[in-house]
């Protein structure tokens, strides 16, 4: 049995034990004594490191707890200490009125569009042109006269042409197919609206917005912690649009022409120039009071 001690270097004690029963191998015993002796210096080396590592990490992470501890916290915006008071001594009432679109103006626009139209393959003639209208934009601005305002609108011209193709030419005829393609051609407008004074006319009510200030008690100066404040916003309803009819006249005009025969040519790409009409419908949804009509006076009859 031997004993170790670096209480001078590590301040602690370290006992080992090799025993063995058999006693007729000394010299192997001593030997592995020392061996076991040599090993556990090696073990104690690094179990003393690790223990001085596991020291200092304390110092660190109690030096951290405290430092966390003591350290102030961030202020953050909020709203405390609400009440509410919630009363009413106004009597609801219920107006005979009647919530309906009302047609503000109905108008014509004139839109003028030129556009080119890229073909698949060339074309010897059209051979039919259908078009019909989108519209995805149409917006109602009040303007400096309330009864006034402009009229912006956008959309597209969505244009189905059909034409026949000159694939192969003989002495006598022009053979190929019938072709088609839809384009989709942009347009938008800008017209202005007059409302006449005695009918229907666009209703805006504007929002309102006050502040004042508070004089202090002497009546020198006004107190800055203090402020009157008031707002009053109204949720009107929105204009909106339409579409009653369109109108289209237009003039197909074929370019990039290339000779097929004597007396015919085959083209690649066709010029718009389109003329459009639309009709639209400009409205706003209002209360609108219900006429009154008086109960019928019960029939008389004359006594006899």
């Amino acid at each position: 049995m031997g004993k170790h001690d670096d209480s001078k270097d590590c301040k602690f004690r370290v006992e080992y034990h090799c025993d063995d029963k058999h006693d007729k191998h000394d010299k192997h015993d001593h030997k592995d004594k020392h061996e076991c002796k040599d090993k556990h210096k090696h073990e104690h080396k690094h179990e003393h490191k690790h223990e001085y590592k596991c020291d200092h990490d304390h110092k660190d992470k109690d030096k951290h707890d405290k430092d966390h501890c003591h350290s102030k916290p961030g202020h953050s915006c909020g709203v405390d200490n609400v009440r509410v008071f919630g009363s009413s001594t106004e009597a609801t009432t219920f107006p005979k009125t009647i919530k309906v679109p009302v047609t503000l103006a109905e108008l014509s626009v004139v839109v003028c569009v030129e556009a080119d139209i890229q073909l698949e393959k060339p074309a010897l003639e059209i051979i039919r042109a259908w078009k019909s209208v989108i519209l995805e934009q149409c917006e109602l601005v009040p303007t400096f006269n309330p009864y006034a305002a402009k009229l912006f609108g956008s959309g597209f011209i969505r244009k189905n042409l059909e034409y026949a193709t000159a694939d192969h030419v003989s002495g006598s005829a022009v053979c190929g197919d019938i072709r088609h393609i839809s384009a989709l051609i942009p347009f938008d407008f800008c017209v202005g609206i007059t409302f006449p004074t005695s009918g229907p006319s666009l209703q805006l009510i504007p929002d309102f917005t006050s502040s004042g200030e508070l004089g202090n008690k002497t009546g020198t100066a006004a107190q800055l912690n203090m402020g009157l404040f008031g707002n009053r916003q109204f949720y009107n309803e929105k204009p909106y649009c339409e579409l009653v009819f369109s109108e289209f006249t237009e003039l197909d005009i074929g370019q990039d022409l290339r000779k097929v025969k004597c007396n015919e040519h085959a083209f690649s790409h066709v010029r718009e120039k389109i003329v459009l009409n639309l009709g639209l419908k400009v409205l706003q949804d209002q209360q609108v009071p219900l006429p009154v009509i008086n109960p019928p006076k019960p029939p008389h009859y004359p006594c006899k």
